[in-house]
């Protein structure tokens, strides 16, 4: 039975709008963390994603199409985190935190990219 419920959970997730998927995740996260669980050991997708087809196979946020050298260029012009999220309402601090771990631990790939598209 519990097996059922996690499916069609998962399926009505998959369907849901990408902010009703905040919103869930956001819950989930409130949930394990009132019960000790650690917050890693959810297992949606990946916040960060390449997939072919997708803004040229480079990494996006999630099932976005905001690619996470767009985000890290205009970072590098100035624009603060708050406006970042005016900007992409979509995106919450959390998602804004995994880009920026991205892009630190992928310095080389992130300059490419950006000079790439400059380039182009």
């Amino acid at each position: 039975m519990a097996a059922s419920v996690t499916q069609n959970l998962w399926n009505e997730i998959q369907t849901a709008p990408e902010t009703v998927q905040a919103e869930v995740l956001d819950f989930l996260m409130f949930i394990k963390a009132r019960r000790g669980s650690s917050a890693s050991s959810l297992s949606f997708s990946k916040p960060i994603r390449k997939s072919p087809g997708v803004c040229g196979g480079e990494a996006c946020l999630g099932d976005t199409r905001i690619a996470v050298w767009m985000l890290e260029e205009a970072r590098r012009a100035g624009v603060s985190d708050a406006e970042l999220l005016q900007d992409y309402p979509s995106l919450n601090a959390r998602d804004l935190a995994a880009v920026w771990t991205y892009v630190d631990s992928n310095p080389e790939e992130i300059d490419f990219v950006i000079a790439a598209n400059h380039d182009a």
